[in-house]
């Protein structure tokens, strides 16, 4: 089952979304789409249909065709946008906006008032950027063009894009024939395992220059105070704008190598976050830079001259950057990152409708209060709006951002799982689209572990629609679109960076399944630890069981029949009265609750989908000895936090996703020394050789490695001054 639809920011949150321009009937949509005859169009797909087995003579037929398709008038491309997008800017939002106002049909008057007054702002404002955004394109044409082909044979962004795989090499990608595994060490970041296929096995050396890592100028100015003043790692810098831990992370990220990163903390968060949003604007930097340049040798040359082999530098559609983000307050600090890291306070910028979007992602409903004395993990990942129904398209130039601009229109995406899934849909549905995802370059989730408390489904039903055949030209110059895209292999090209506070199986199985960057994966390692079982402050027995299962499909049911017929008839004693069931999924929750009910068992519950009401009332029955069990999930914990008030005893049915929360339930039994005569307190947990990390993170390294290699099926322990 899903989580709730909406985060505790209400349902303000999703009324205004902005979702991929389909069918729109705007003078920039009619100019986009090929008008010419079907038969044209047809043809043009049956050939790039067989691009992959193509001859020389096909080849020399599909240039012709196009060639016919550009100069009759229907090949506007994605070359032509970054030219005339600029002109357009103030009328694409406009009707961007048009088309927000219809499908928000429970929207307030006073909100459609305020949307009117922000768009009469930005065309009020229309001429003024239009022409001083055209001047910019024109210097940047002179100076990137002479920029790029001056290091193209060294730039990362050259080396892996541009860089044609054979067909065999392909082939041995998908078999992983040629992929070996490494174990390396990242200083500052840890130890890791380098995946990668026998060409590419090595991580790009530091330079604490930005500029010769091929870092755009104009980022790299402002790089040093984004640092400072967002990240508050001042003491740390020095006279360089990263310090040591950014620097080898951006070793790797700025190599094109996928990246897993399951270390990610309170202190280094936003540091993680400056590193990125650093990566995705300067690759679309370069994309922009580079399909300008190849308009400008295009327009000085002869029709009849042309090769479009040398001017290959796009994918079927514009988005190259997904970032997937649980919150909107997530949503918030990357653009506010962003800006800061592309436009000098001193410099004259545009910021294309950032009225709207403060008010959309600042505001949270004022009724909703934060509840006090929670941990300070709990407030930062709570901060701000946590609505998780968004999606947000932009627009990258030399000094403006767009926001809000439509999905084929944008070039970086930034949406949570729920507002993505909403508009691929499922099979079936009438309205439903996905080809945005076809041409993603860099596709980054941070904050990963918040996806496994809100609905995973989601993430994998995302990796599932990723590089697709578009159902619709888009407005592309198929003379322009790599060869490796028209092959279907733009899932080798694309770079995936994952970023998590735990290690969890779910996120792993994405990283090892559905990432096959051809030049390598790291998969950095947690670091040893003496675990979550330390942090308990009362002396505390506690039993775990190891439950033998044949595959990790199957530990389920396994699991849950050694509980039905070895833990469950001891917990039913009297003597063990006042039992919490911790349940991290929602599927074993509900399975155990429909066993307790049919065996007619006294117990209360609480799950993330109960109403304050009914969780109030749950433990106020435990507390009091009403209910002999309390059922509670993880996911409630999550969102809720509850000081759950009476327990005795505690069982794990499965081990936490969170290793804190271990400690923090077993704080919360009552004092052995209130206790009556002849009452224990216990602790029980529940494990499997597929919870290794897990089991880590709670009793620590040394013990893990002694508990999943011995025969033994019990272990004990008991908390105190030498645990």
């Amino acid at each position: 089952m899903g989580p709730r639809r909406h985060g505790h920011g209400g349902k303000r949150g999703h009324k205004k979304q902005n979702r991929p321009a389909k069918k729109r009937k705007t003078e920039n949509n009619k100019r986009s789409l090929p008008q010419k005859p079907a038969e044209t169009r047809e043809a043009a797909k049956q050939i790039l249909e067989s691009s992959s087995s193509e001859s020389e003579e096909e080849i020399n037929d599909y240039q012709k065709l196009m060639f016919s398709i550009k100069t009759s008038g229907g090949g506007a491309t994605e070359s032509g946008d970054e030219e005339d997008d600029e002109k357009d800017d103030a009328d694409g939002d406009k009707s961007d906006e048009s088309e927000d106002d219809n499908t928000s049909d429970d929207e307030s008057d006073e909100e459609n008032e305020d949307k009117e007054m922000d768009s009469n702002i930005v065309n009020g404002k229309k001429k003024e950027t239009t022409t001083q955004i055209e001047e910019e394109v024109e210097v940047m044409e002179s100076d990137e063009d002479e920029e790029h082909y001056q290091m193209k044979e060294s730039d990362p962004f050259s080396i892996h894009f541009e860089n044609e795989k054979e067909e065999d090499f392909i082939t041995n990608l998908e078999k992983k024939e040629s992929w070996k595994k490494s174990n390396i060490k990242v200083p500052h970041v840890g130890s890791a395992s380098l995946t990668a296929s026998t060409h590419q096995s090595k991580i790009s050396s530091t330079d604490r220059d930005l500029k010769k890592q091929y870092v755009k100028s104009k980022l790299c100015t402002q790089v040093f105070e984004t640092n400072k003043s967002r990240c508050n790692v001042d003491r740390d810098l020095g006279d360089y704008p990263l310090n040591g831990f950014q620097e080898n992370l951006f070793s790797i990220i700025n190599n094109y190598q996928d990246l897993y990163l399951p270390n990610r903390t309170l202190p280094n968060g936003e540091q993680i976050r400056l590193v990125y949003c650093l990566h995705a604007l300067n690759h679309v930097l370069k994309t922009r830079s580079r399909v300008i340049a190849h308009n400008t040798k295009l327009k000085k040359r002869d029709n009849d001259q042309t090769d479009s082999s040398d001017y290959r530098d796009q994918g079927l559609t514009r988005p190259k950057v997904l970032i997937v983000l649980p919150f909107r307050e997530s949503a918030l600090r990357v653009i506010e990152m962003m800006t800061s890291l592309l436009m000098p306070k001193d410099q004259k910028h545009v910021v294309g409708n950032k009225k709207r979007f403060q008010s959309e992602y600042t505001e949270m409903d004022k009724d909703i209060k934060k509840p006090p004395n929670k941990p300070a993990e709990y407030d930062e990942i709570f901060a701000g709006n946590i609505d998780d129904h968004f999606r947000l398209g932009m627009g990258v130039a030399k000094n403006t951002l767009k926001l809000y601009t439509p999905f084929y229109a944008s070039d970086i995406i930034l949406a949570s799982p729920l507002g993505l899934r909403t508009v691929i849909g499922a099979e079936g549905d009438r309205e439903r689209d996905y080809d945005f995802l076809n041409s993603i370059e860099i596709l980054i989730f941070d904050q990963a572990d918040i996806f496994l408390m809100q609905n995973w489904d989601h993430i994998t039903h995302l990796m599932k629609h990723l590089h697709l055949q578009p159902s619709e030209a888009h407005g592309v110059d198929f003379s322009r679109v790599r060869m490796w895209t028209v092959n279907g292999w733009s899932k080798f090209y694309r770079q995936t960076l994952m970023f998590s506070s735990v290690a969890a199986p779910q996120i792993n199985a994405i990283f090892n399944r559905h990432c096959s960057n051809y030049a390598g994966k790291v998969m950095v390692t947690r670091p040893d630890t003496s675990g979550a079982i330390c942090q308990i402050v009362t002396q505390l027995p506690q039993t775990y069981h190891k439950i033998k299962t044949s595959s990790y499909a199957s530990a389920a049911d396994d699991r849950f029949e050694f509980f039905i017929k070895k833990i469950l008839p001891q917990q039913k004693e009297a003597l063990k009265a006042q039992t919490v069931l911790f349940i991290p999924s929602y599927f074993d929750f509900v399975r155990l609750r429909n066993h307790f009910v049919r065996e007619d068992l006294d117990f209360s519950q609480i799950c993330e989908y109960s109403s304050d009401k009914n969780n109030s009332r749950s433990r106020s029955y435990f507390f009091h000895g009403n209910a002999h069990f309390l059922l509670y999930t993880e996911r409630a914990h999550f969102f809720k936090r509850f000081k759950v008030r009476g327990i005795h005893h505690i069982v794990f049915y499965e081990l936490p996703t969170y290793p804190h929360y271990y400690s923090e339930l077993c704080n919360m039994i009552q004092d052995l020394r209130s206790l009556k005569e002849g009452d224990t307190c216990t602790c029980t947990a529940l494990y499997t050789q597929y919870d290794a990390q897990k089991l880590a993170d709670i009793v620590g390294t040394n013990r893990t490695s002694i508990m999943i290699n011995s025969t033994k099926t019990t272990h004990m322990f008991v908390t105190g001054d030498n645990t």
